[in-house]
């Protein structure tokens, strides 16, 4: 189940391969809103000081020096405090490398790299020398360090603006540093330095976590004993104004964190449903939609190592919320009898993308034997024996679309067994005796578009010459020429050569709000009468009570529609899927072989998020709002099989 957790933060895509760093981590702390002075004594920092304890040069004697230091921010600056104990403070107005200084080592992520930054901060003289922060190029415009003396030493506090690292008017999340002390006690001869790490540069410097990566720290990597090594990792600006955020994979959880994300008092995480971290496969940012924002795509195996489905997912996170799923697509199956793995190109097109899904590697799977599950929220992997050899999704206006579909000659053949099955089709034909199959779904022929009946269909309708969102032929109706099936907003339509003497068409508006709310439409033989129906995934809209948490509830639908004589009826609908922001409860749909061509079985399948105590609707023992109840997977009964009785499909 995703969670928020909120924690004050005062505090180009980039992909960033996790590493372990030698050293000890500094939490920054939060330093807005506070009351720090800086007159070099520390003494309102929050927190304890982290001892610089790494020998990185020469031998110190016990005590001398002993230094300890701090790093903070805020909105506009960066601070270092330190403590020394250093029974000579060797300073020139020159400050130079061999004389006593601290040195700030801060890296941040770029490029797939780091870039790294060392600054040199050197404690003042009282009426002598002043304190100055230097970089090569001289003392930092902007900064400013006071010191104080102590007993057997001296503490200081440093003031270093933003500014001075041009990388953090975008990166502040993800960073690295170390701090150093350079103890001479006679000029121009190093006598030892101290750090909190011997690294100097880039991914070998520990973490520098701000305040909303300690709490992500704290509440789920160290609450769940999980390394701290990220599973996979990338950086861009997925969300909110134009700092890139950190998107990082711990354990089998999404996690997104950075300094204005949410507001600057928020971190993410959720759940992935996986068993393992290694079944992610994929995980990068770009912009999907052209929003100007990046987008999380992420590649997935739900099952185990051997046996799984593996989903491609685009995830949006809009106005800094959590993310939501824009695009669902299976790419591959594996199971005991075989494996089929589509190839997934995702490509720059206009100011977005465009994702192509096509055929590729298959092994051990037969069409005559096929009865795997069709995924019930999303449109399934491509099977070696369809027609279909790719398919290519863009976002048009307000979500993923299909743009392009490429037929070919599959390298298996569609056949009928002798025992009368039905290659790929998740079933067998009960009679081997019946009438033949339909054709599988193709694009149509210039001698099938039947222009002037389209036409017709346009002008009374008012769709003028959109194009259609789904457009194949089969054969649904009639004699065995097959009819054009189109889907226009929210109509399904049919028209063809032999049906309603080719002069006109059917129509059956799909219950939608939405045109962009039918997510797939596809055609199969079902009745076992020789002619195909249409089968529709969809998805509904629904506003609870507040009983159940006010938010809006996502039902996945699954519709069947038969051509009965001149007319299109709707002959079958269940729910197959639940969603309500990342907590969902997805189905599963199985065409069996019946008595009379394949029976309907919805069966339970998994729960994300939500289980038996949690899930805050009733079970629904009818139909709900003319849907086949969704059958949850702690409920009693199993699966429910629906058969043909000649006008509808019905319970048994």
């Amino acid at each position: 189940r995703s969670r928020f957790f909120w924690f004050p933060l005062m505090a180009m895509t980039m992909a960033v391969t996790p590493a372990f760093a030698a050293g000890v981590t500094m939490d920054a702390d939060p330093l807005e809103g506070s009351s720090l002075r800086i007159d070099g004594v520390p003494g309102e920092w929050p927190g304890r000081f982290t001892d610089l304890r790494e020998s990185v040069q020469g031998n110190a004697r016990s005590g001398d020096p002993g230094v300890e230091g701090k790093i903070g921010y805020d909105e506009k600056n960066l601070y270092v405090a330190l403590h020394a104990v250093d029974d000579q403070l060797v300073r020139t107005k020159a400050a130079g490398p061999d004389e006593d200084h601290a040195t700030l080592l801060l890296a941040f992520p770029r490029g797939g790299g780091f870039v790294t930054h060392a600054l040199d901060l050197y404690p003042g003289q009282a009426g002598k020398t002043a304190g100055v922060v230097k970089s090569k190029a001289g003392a930092v415009p902007g900064s400013k360090l006071v010191e104080a003396p102590t007993k057997g030493g001296f503490t200081f506090e440093a003031q270093i603006p933003w500014s001075t690292f041009p990388e953090s008017a975008r990166v502040r999340v993800g960073l690295r540093a170390a701090l150093r002390y350079t103890d001479v006690d006679t000029p121009g001869r190093v006598h030892a330095v101290v750090a909190t790490s011997t690294a100097t540069e880039g991914s070998a410097l520990p973490p520098l976590p701000l305040e909303s990566e300690q709490g992500l720290d704290e509440s789920l990597i160290r609450a769940k004993s999980l390394s701290r090594k990220a599973v996979k990792l990338a950086y861009g600006n997925v969300s909110g104004d134009d700092f890139i955020e950190r998107v990082a994979i711990y354990g089998t959880n999404l996690t997104i964190v950075g300094p204005h994300y949410r507001g600057g008092k928020q971190f993410y995480f959720g759940d992935l449903g996986i068993a393992d971290p290694a079944l992610v496969t994929r995980l990068e940012l770009r912009d999907a939609d052209g929003d100007g924002h990046e987008d999380i795509i992420i590649q997935k195996r739900i099952g185990a190592q051997d046996a799984y489905r593996e989903i491609l997912q685009v995830l949006r996170v809009p106005a800094d919320e959590a993310p939501v799923a824009a695009f669902s697509h299976e790419v591959a199956i594996k199971t005991k009898d075989g494996l089929i793995a589509n190839q997934v190109k995702i490509a720059s097109a206009g100011r977005g993308i465009k994702i192509t899904i096509s055929q590729g590697d298959s092994e051990g799977f037969d069409p005559d034997s096929y009865a795997e599950l069709k995924q019930a929220d999303m449109p399934s992997a491509l099977l070696p024996w369809q027609t279909i050899k790719s398919r290519t999704f863009q976002w048009k206006a307000t979500g993923f679309e299909k743009v392009d579909e490429e037929t070919w000659s599959p390298k298996k053949a569609v056949t009928t067994s002798k025992s009368g099955s039905v290659a790929g089709s998740g079933g067998a034909r009960a009679a081997a005796s019946g009438p033949p199959a339909p054709p599988p779904p193709r694009p149509p022929t210039a001698d099938e578009l039947l222009d002037r009946v389209y036409a017709l269909y346009r002008k009374d309708r008012g769709v003028g010459q959109r194009s259609p969102r789904f457009d194949f032929v089969t054969d649904v109706a009639g004699d065995r020429t097959p009819e054009r099936v189109v889907v226009h907003d929210r109509d399904l339509v049919i028209f063809g050569k032999g049906f309603r003497g080719g002069t006109s068409y059917a129509f059956i508006t799909i219950g939608v709000a939405d045109a962009k709310d039918i997510l797939d439409v596809t055609s199969h033989d079902l009745t076992g009468d020789g002619r195909a129906e249409i089968i529709v995934r969809a998805l509904l809209h629904a506003t609870p009570s507040e009983e159940v948490g006010g938010e809006s509830v996502d039902r996945y639908a699954l519709f069947v529609y038969s051509v009965n004589g001149e007319q299109l009826t709707r002959i079958f609908a269940a729910e197959t899927g639940r969603a309500q922001g990342q907590n969902r409860v997805l189905g599963a749909v199985a065409f069996v072989p019946g008595a009379r061509g394949l029976d309907i079985q919805l069966r339970a399948a998994r729960g994300v998020g939500w289980n038996r105590k949690t899930y805050p609707f009733p079970q629904d023992n009818g139909s709900a709002g003319g849907l086949e109840p969704l059958r949850l997977p702690w409920a009693s009964g199993g699966a429910q099989k629906y058969e043909f009785n000649g006008t509808a499909y019905q319970s048994r």
